[in-house]
């Protein structure tokens, strides 16, 4: 059996790492939630993750300009990043390309859709 994906979900919603964090641990990814951006930092340096997921909104920094960062650092920049958000999919779609994220997932899609985007996106990049 290969090694577990690492996955780092930063979200400013408590209750939105509650659902996802049990969801994409179960669907095969070892995860570690976060919700500040200074735990979000250490857990990227120290345990170097296969791929980020990162609510767009938030209130230290957005994900956008949270990907836009991770993209200039040498150890993140080909890190994978999804955009996961309640935001429309225009907008989404919109903002991924902007910013240079691998994907989007609308949260309007329900917490089963996200798993399914990233174990595509695993085949496609990662394994």
């Amino acid at each position: 059996m290969s090694e577990a994906r690492r996955l780092v979900l930063i979200d400013d919603s408590e209750i939105s790492l509650a659902v996802m964090v049990p969801i994409l641990t179960q669907a095969g990814f070892e995860v570690r939630g976060v919700s500040s951006l200074r735990k979000f930092l250490n857990t990227v340096l120290d345990w170097k993750p296969h791929l980020i997921v990162t609510d767009l909104y938030m209130p230290e920094m957005s994900g956008a300009e949270l990907c836009t960062w991770l993209r200039g650092q040498v150890q993140t920049a080909k890190t994978p990043v999804i955009i996961c958000s309640s935001a429309p999919d225009e907008e989404l779609a919109e903002v991924a390309q902007t910013v240079g994220a691998d994907g989007y997932v609308s949260k309007q899609a329900g917490p089963e859709a996200l798993p399914a985007k990233l174990h595509a996106l695993c085949e496609e990049i990662i394994f």
